[in-house]
């Protein structure tokens, strides 16, 4: 179980924190996410080091989805579960990382990937499903989501900058932009799984 600074000086509400969020009170997310956010990515860091910073805001993500299920019944425990989420989360991504090279599934890629008639026809067509899937994942953004996701992987603005523009505190925006990624993430990762088949290949053999 992890600690910071803040909950070796008893700082730290998880009452309020649990509250808030089972309320659907935005507040609750950023109180949670500032509460934690260091001993989460300590944790990250030593489970899934290449990945840290992504484990952080899925754990905060996650558990806010889940406290609002009803699924923490008892707010004094919300430190060892965070703990015990980072974990399996972190576990998850290393398990992921091995079945591809390296950050091949990023917003910029998938989105702008197209296939190349003149390759082999498998990598393009994996490719073009993917982009395909993407540009369907999309739309299920909220419009708020999928402009910070435009403007950090496609229009290169730096956070602060789309902060700014946007009006968003700094932990909302890590927040949006890891729930988006992590919406498109699954629903690529669902729909290649029932994807069609690749088509076969007809003509002469050359």
């Amino acid at each position: 179980m992890f600690t910071n600074q803040a909950v070796a000086k008893n700082a730290i509400d998880n009452d309020f924190i649990v509250s808030l969020i089972s309320a659907r009170d935005p507040r609750g997310a950023e109180l949670l996410y500032q509460s934690y956010s260091r001993g989460l990515l300590y944790l990250a860091a030593r489970h899934c080091p290449e990945y840290a910073e992504d484990c952080r805001h899925d754990t905060v993500v996650t558990s806010v989805r889940q406290i609002q299920e009803g699924r923490l019944n008892t707010p004094v425990a919300l430190p060892g579960y965070l703990s015990a989420l980072v974990k399996r989360i972190a576990f998850k991504k290393n398990t992921e990382s091995k079945k591809r090279s390296g950050d091949g599934e990023t917003f910029d890629a998938l989105v702008k990937s197209r296939a190349d008639e003149r390759a082999d026809p498998e990598p393009s067509f994996e490719a073009g499903e993917r982009a395909r899937f993407m540009q369907q994942g999309l739309q299920r953004l909220k419009l708020e989501q999928r402009e910070i996701l435009a403007r950090f992987y496609l229009q290169g603005e730096k956070p602060e900058q789309i902060c700014q523009a946007m009006q968003l505190s700094a932990t909302h925006f890590r927040l949006q932009k890891s729930h988006a990624k992590q919406i498109l993430q699954e629903f690529v990762a669902q729909a290649l799984h029932h994807r069609r088949p690749l088509p076969k290949q007809t003509g002469r053999v050359l």
